[in-house]
């Protein structure tokens, strides 16, 4: 709890006492003090929000050349890793997957991007040169 709500919380349970003791006897006050005093039940206000991946939502298929593309270098041909995309475990290892089986199937290029689409925004903060 914050220490200004705090504050406030002591202000007002001093106000209820002071006006209880004046209408009632000593018994109604500890009662009034219990019922206010309940700890009240909220979300942590300082807990990060979850961060989920690009494609936490999305379904990777082999065929789907221009999202693979996104997770390959333009020059070399290879996967970039997690550190670099910021995918999670699972979607990682399904874009890798896809990527491997686009080489086999011949939907994709192995040693390079297709000119078409290094045009393409990037999905991730993946640094490329100019």
């Amino acid at each position: 709890m914050h220490p200004f709500q705090r504050t406030q919380r002591m202000l007002f349970m001093f106000s209820q006492l002071r006006h209880a003791s004046k209408s009632a006897g000593p018994a109604s006050v500890s009662a009034n003090i219990q019922k206010h005093d309940a700890l009240v039940k909220m979300a942590n206000p300082y807990k990060a929000p979850d961060k989920g991946c690009v494609l936490c939502n999305v379904t990777v298929d082999f065929k789907n050349i221009q999202l693979l593309s996104q997770f390959i270098s333009p020059h070399t041909g290879r996967i970039y890793g997690r550190h670099m995309t910021g995918l999670c475990g699972p979607k990682q290892k399904a874009i890798s997957k896809a990527i491997k089986k686009a080489h086999a199937m011949g939907f994709m290029s192995v040693t390079h991007k297709h000119p078409q689409l290094m045009r393409d925004p990037n999905i991730c903060s993946i640094k490329q040169p100019d």
